[in-house]
Order: C-alpha cells, then structure tokens, then sequence
C-alpha cells in the first residue's frame, strides 16, 4: 500500500548529508533487506560516490567527450547496483539532463553545479497515471498569470497525478514538471517548469502531496513516489525556455514555429536516457550469462562411463542449445548497442532540437 506524505510532512528519506559512510559500502546488495534498508544503501552508495569527485564533469562538462564518459559510467555503475544507476540516471541524464538541454544560461548558472554536488536533488515529472508514452496527452496544466509573473501549475484529476516518479518519495526536493501550458485560454502543448518540493529539511512545500508507491519486486533502491499539485506558483524564470519562452507581459514566443517540431524539440533532450537504458540493458544480460556459462564450466553431472568423470553441464548439447544462442545475441546487441551510442554522439545540433523524436509524431 502506498504512504501518502501531504504538505509540510518529513518523509522517511535520509536528508542532510551523513558522515563519509565506512564499512564496506560497496559490498554486493543484498536485496533480503527491506526496501527503506535498499533505500539508505543506495544513499550511502551516491555519498562515496560524491566523496571522491566521481561526479565532477557529469553537468558541467559539455560536449561528446562527457557523454561519453557519463555513459560508461552508468553503465559500470548498472552491472553493480541497478538501482543505484537508476537513481543517479534519474537525477543526472532526466532532471540534470532537462535543465541541461531544455534550459538556457540562467538555468545552467543556478542549477547545474548544485545538481552535480548532490546539493539539488532532483527528480523528472513527466509520467502521468493516465499518460505515460503519450507525453502529448498529460493532463497536468500551466497557466500564465500575467499580475504576478508567475506559472500556476495544477493537478486537475486524478489521472493526472504524476507517478511512479523514481526520487519523489523520500529525496528529491526538486522536480522538473512537464504540463500543458494555458496562455490566455489557448493551450501550447507540454512544456517544462522547475519546481521546489521540498525544503533543506525534507519538509514537502505547501500545496503538494507526495505519496510513496512502495514495495516493488525490484529496484527497491529507487524511491518512487506520486506526486500532486494543488495551484503551487512557480517564477516565470523557471520555465525552461530553449525552445519557448512566455515574456513579462504575457506573450509566447518560439523559435519553432511549428507545434509538432516543438514537441519533438521538447521530447529530444530525453534521447541519452534511452540509449542509456538500452545500453544497460545489454550490460544487464551480460552479467547473467557470465554467471550461467561460469557455472556451466564448472558443475558437473553424470558420467558416460561407470568410472569415468562426470560431464561439465556445458558439454551437453541441450544446454549449449539454451545458451549459446543468447550469447551470440548478446553479442550482437552489444555491437548494435555501441553502434547506438555513435550514432547519438555524432548527432548534429540540428538533429538534437528538431530529428530525433520525429518518429513519435
């Protein structure tokens, strides 16, 4: 069942920075332990990790060379702990990756560094109880208020409660909001807003409910939670306006022209995390196959001679035939996966605001 955390509420998530964790850290998981156990291992994991600068780079270093290493970092981080990729994922390549991509220098400045030194903890609402692929379908709505300068965000219905957001339920105490944005009555499609969720202490901001989706069969490091907004206001600054920006006095501009070019602008950005995914994905079968062919090697059953020696599992043609062929495809995919990752670090500028996500359309 899940715990609902409404306004002003601490949640249950470890919240200033503890001592350098000791002890072996790094031990292999153990996921016997309950999920908030997982929970505070993954937390003392990102505080090593922190501690020794593996971070440094990760959003502040911009170019091919960076991603490059921010890839192979998760993934090494993915055939370890995945849920300690997954929510440095979330925090670095969707929430760091938005305010990268989506933002422009005002964003940079303010953000990026406090994200990168786990200052910020941030979290990504875009998925909707409702609306999960169907990013043009989310019903979260913005409006403009021209006396105040401000964006009213509001969860209009239930499914259009933002869920299963990976950080929501302990952590995160910022969160990049995906809506549809109302300007004088006229809808302009999905856009992105920074918002505060919660204070230095943990304490959720007013006008927000967080609940925590609970236990999961896996990943119960992650801490996914739903959130809801009841007409919080957010600084017109907070609008993330690399494709789209709303002056002081009210009006909309973009660059794009186009509405169906703009959405994909706004979805492109969200290209690292899935060959992130799909990468991982691969390193993920590697790590299992490791295990089932090792074993393959070494234990032993039955003997084609009274006193002869028992055969290895793998010289037995029924489990080369479960076997082989998922390495020969692992090995396949892996080639494709690095593949991929050529593709999206050679793209063009052009390709990054406008081509990737055509296809979505």
């Amino acid at each position: 069942m899940a715990t609902t955390l409404s306004s002003g509420t601490g949640s249950s998530g470890s919240w200033r920075e503890p001592d350098l964790p000791k002890g072996r850290v790094f031990a292999a998981p153990d996921y016997n332990q309950t999920k908030e156990q997982q929970r505070e291992a993954t937390m003392r994991r990102i505080w090593h990790l922190k501690s020794r600068g593996v971070f440094d780079g990760w959003l502040t270093d911009f170019g091919a060379d960076a991603e490059r290493r921010l890839l192979a970092s998760l993934e090494c981080l993915a055939i370890y702990d995945h849920s300690l990729s997954v929510k440095l994922g979330v925090h670095f390549c969707l929430w760091g990756g938005a305010i990268k991509f989506f933002g422009t220098k005002r964003h940079h400045d303010k953000w990026l560094k406090d994200t990168e030194n786990y200052v910020v903890k941030g979290c990504f609402a875009m998925t909707e109880l409702g609306h999960g692929s169907n990013v043009r379908g989310i019903e979260t709505v913005a409006t403009y208020d021209t006396n105040t300068g401000e964006f009213i965000i509001n969860t209009p219905c239930e499914s259009a409660q933002k869920y299963w957001i990976g950080g929501a339920a302990n952590h995160a105490t910022h969160t990049v909001i995906f809506a549809q944005l109302l300007m004088n009555g006229t809808s302009q499609g999905v856009h992105a807003f920074i918002t505060q969720i919660r204070d230095a202490d943990g304490n959720i901001c007013p006008n927000i409910r967080i609940a925590d989706c609970g236990h999961k069969i896996g990943l119960n490091g992650v801490d996914n939670g739903r959130i809801w907004f009841d007409n919080i206001r957010v600084p017109r600054e907070n609008l993330l306006n690399s494709v789209a920006d709303v002056l002081e006095d009210g009006r909309y501009v973009s660059s794009i022209k186009d509405p169906d070019q703009r959405f994909a602008a706004f979805l492109a950005p969200l290209t690292f995390g899935r060959v992130n995914i799909a990468t991982t994905a691969v390193y993920i079968s590697k790590v299992g196959l490791a295990i089932a062919v090792r074993y393959g090697l070494t234990r032993r059953a039955f003997s084609i001679s009274p006193n002869g020696p028992e055969v290895l599992l793998l010289d037995y043609p029924s489990h080369q035939r479960r076997l082989l062929p998922l390495l020969a495809k692992t090995c396949a995919m892996s080639c494709a996966a690095n593949y991929l990752k050529r593709i999206y670090l050679q793209r063009t500028q052009r390709q990054t605001k406008l081509s990737i996500y055509t296809l979505v359309l």
